[in-house]
């Protein structure tokens, strides 16, 4: 929790009353200038201030009863104390001037600015105004301010800018904030799956509580800007631990240094086309060949398969490629997958087969690449009944019915809605990020074994394939089912088809 450490111009008792939090005072400070001396030279306006001399010896400065310089005052803010507290509101202002001319107005502050800006870390409308102006200088375009900094210093009363940020906060009260902020999140946990060019922290954090807060959001960035105090622990960890990021700078601000971080990246995408056949095909690099089903089968086709460690292979006649995509979750890691069929391809330009540089790229912006959705004349529980039959339709869906309702209620409602719907995302096909991977894989494989384990139970199927892909059938609209709960930021994308294999 940040404590203020402060200089104390009044009186102590009066204070402490009205300053009801953790507080450090350092010592106390009184000044002697203009109005001791009965002249009353108010703030009027900045230009005025601007313009206003201040002679030598005309403004003195007492610490703790002893008289001290500017000099020795700057040394003290440099060091050991972030504000100057001026505890009454009056004499803040007839100060206002001298303090302003010896460039110490950036750490003045009334009791009640304390009160309400001081929480979290140290505050600076000078700070504000610089960290805003850089993040415009840097041409950072997606930035999420994780802590909510512009709301509590009340940047948010400018609403009408050209580069919106993205911000966290937890209780808005204000209307204006929603003027300037692209998007509003109540929680970290609302924009886990989000990928923002930079994340803002700037409350007041350890060395430990820092790097909680990189690992917290290491999957929604590639950059941090923060803001360290002058001989905090944090700045200490920051100038010792540079060889940890691939790069870091700063820039001088009130009370401290604004550090850019760019932290060592390790991105590495990885196609995966799922096959049960023998294929030849051209592939981008970073496409690899896993071959779904491979406990059923005496062949071996592509570079991996779906039966090495822990597996579901065994399923594979009934969930299809699905047992291919619960090897990749427990077997693989990269910071960008796509899971593909070895028929259906995504494809940017219409001729050729998305690319890396070029799936990477959009998930700069969007969340998730999935096919155009499809619409059609029936809805998803008739297309079903119509491919394997009403009764082995009704008992797939019932099954996975049944262990949604135990295992992921929430999604209930939009299992439901999709299973009457007239439009899905098909082929169960798409290109994401790690942590949506993990995020999804975690969610389907909650209850799609147990659920494979009731319909096999509970049905008659014969060897007909439509009748043994008919949970396969309904299992390839449970994407849809998730994207509409999480209510990610969509691509959508045409798909080639290669119906010569």
């Amino acid at each position: 929790m940040y404590v203020p450490r402060i200089l104390l111009c009044g009186n102590i008792e009066n204070f402490l009353r009205k300053f009801n939090r953790p507080v450090e005072i350092v010592g106390r400070i009184r000044f002697k200038g203009a109005a001791e001396r009965g002249e009353f030279i108010m703030p009027a306006h900045k230009t005025a201030a601007d313009n206003f001399t201040l002679k030598p010896g005309d403004f003195r400065i007492f610490l703790d009863g002893k008289e001290i310089s500017a000099d020795d005052l700057q040394k003290i803010l440099d060091g050991s104390a972030d504000y100057i507290v001026i505890e009454n509101h009056g004499e803040f202002l007839a100060r206002f001037r001298e303090l302003y001319a010896l460039k110490f107005i950036d750490r003045v502050v009334t009791v009640p600015t304390l009160l309400n800006y001081a929480r979290d870390g140290f505050f600076s409308l000078g700070n504000a105004v610089q960290i805003f102006n850089l993040i415009h200088g840097l041409n950072v375009k997606r930035v999420l301010d994780f802590d909510g900094y512009f709301a509590a210093n009340d940047y948010h009363m400018f609403p009408d800018i050209n580069h919106k940020i993205d911000g966290i906060v937890r209780d808005v009260e204000f209307p204006a904030l929603e003027n300037f902020y692209g998007k509003i999140y109540a929680s970290p946990d609302d924009c886990r799956y989000k990928f923002f060019d930079a994340i803002l922290l700037t409350s007041e954090r350890t060395p430990a509580e820092f790097i909680d807060a990189l690992i917290a959001t290491d999957e929604m960035t590639d950059k941090i800007l923060t803001f360290a105090r002058t001989n905090s622990a944090l700045e200490s960890w920051l100038v010792e631990n540079q060889n940890i990021f691939a790069q870091i700078s700063f820039v001088p601000a009130v009370n401290g240094s604004l550090y850019l971080i760019e932290k060592i990246s390790s991105k590495k995408f990885a196609a995966y086309v799922v096959t049960h056949k023998k294929i030849s095909l051209d592939l981008p690099d970073g496409y690899k060949i896993i071959h779904a089903g491979h406990a059923l089968s005496t062949k071996t086709f592509g570079e991996l398969v779906d039966d090495a460690g822990e597996n579901i292979s065994r399923l594979n006649l009934y969930l299809n490629e699905v047992t291919a995509l619960f090897w990749l979750w427990k077997h693989t890691r990269q910071s960008h997958v796509a899971f593909l069929h070895y028929r259906r391809f995504f494809t940017a330009d219409g001729q050729n087969i998305l690319t890396a540089d070029e799936a990477t790229e959009i998930l700069r912006e969007y969340d998730i690449i999935v096919n155009d959705c499809k619409f059609g004349c029936v809805t998803e529980r008739d297309w079903k009944i119509m491919m394997s039959g009403k009764i082995l339709a009704d008992n797939a869906r019932a099954a996975l019915r049944k262990f949604i309702a135990l295992r992921q209620p929430d999604y209930l409602d939009a299992f439901d809605r999709v299973t009457d719907s007239f439009g899905v995302f098909c082929y169960e096909i798409f290109v994401t990020r790690q942590n949506i991977f993990d995020a999804y894989c975690k969610w389907l494989f909650s209850f799609i074994v147990d659920a494979t384990e009731e319909f096999l139970a509970t049905s008659k199927i014969s060897d007909d394939p439509r009748e043994y892909r008919a949970l396969s059938f309904v299992t390839e609209h449970l994407l849809t089912v998730w994207l509409i709960k999480n209510r990610l930021k969509i691509k959508p994308l045409p798909i080639i088809f290669r119906d010569d294999i």
